[in-house]
């Protein structure tokens, strides 16, 4: 980098500075929205510029013009090699194991077991309108005329034992 700016008067830096702050904003945003991802952007206009920073001195014409083609042109570059990197990553997904119906069934049993204890654990009138519903396969609605309480209730009671149940589930996952 040091020969490079050894070579370059300091006129030629301030013009590629003046150009980065005029344009560079401009061709983040047109690259951003062609590749979908703001960061990755900033890092090819940073590269633009610096490939633009080291031709400026066998460059002629408008340097604006240059800048925006070759933005264009990474971002197009930058599709590609993304759509040949997900192609190669898709190829390479590994098998995935055979299942094993032994651990199936202990894994059901296990689960099965962990949201029994939950249900368990409800206060009882949560527990009741949740075996209506689940169980019997009673709708709010009729849980609601049944029990004499407004449907909404119902479906305060159902909401806080299925949390409780995916809680259950979720602490199982995690032990």
């Amino acid at each position: 980098m040091r020969i490079l700016a050894a070579a370059m008067s300091s006129g030629d830096s301030d013009k590629v500075g003046r150009l980065y702050l005029d344009e560079g904003a401009r061709l983040e945003r047109q690259i951003a929205r062609r590749i979908g991802n703001r960061s990755i952007a900033r890092d090819l206009v940073h590269d633009v510029f610096l490939r633009f920073w080291e031709r400026a001195g066998e460059l002629r014409g408008n340097p604006a013009a240059f800048v925006t083609r070759s933005a264009r042109n990474v971002a197009i570059d930058h599709l590609r090699r993304e759509k040949v990197r997900n192609a190669h990553a898709a190829a390479i997904e590994p098998p995935s194991p055979p299942r094993d119906p032994a651990f199936d069934a202990l894994s059901a049993r296990q689960s099965g077991d962990a949201v029994r204890k939950a249900i368990e654990a409800l206060p009882e009138t949560t527990r009741r309108l949740f075996l209506m519903n689940r169980a019997q396969g009673l709708s709010f609605h009729e849980i609601a005329a049944i029990c004499g309480m407004s449907e909404r209730n119902v479906a305060k009671h159902m909401a806080k034992a299925v949390a409780c149940c995916a809680r259950a589930l979720e602490d199982l996952r995690n032990e």
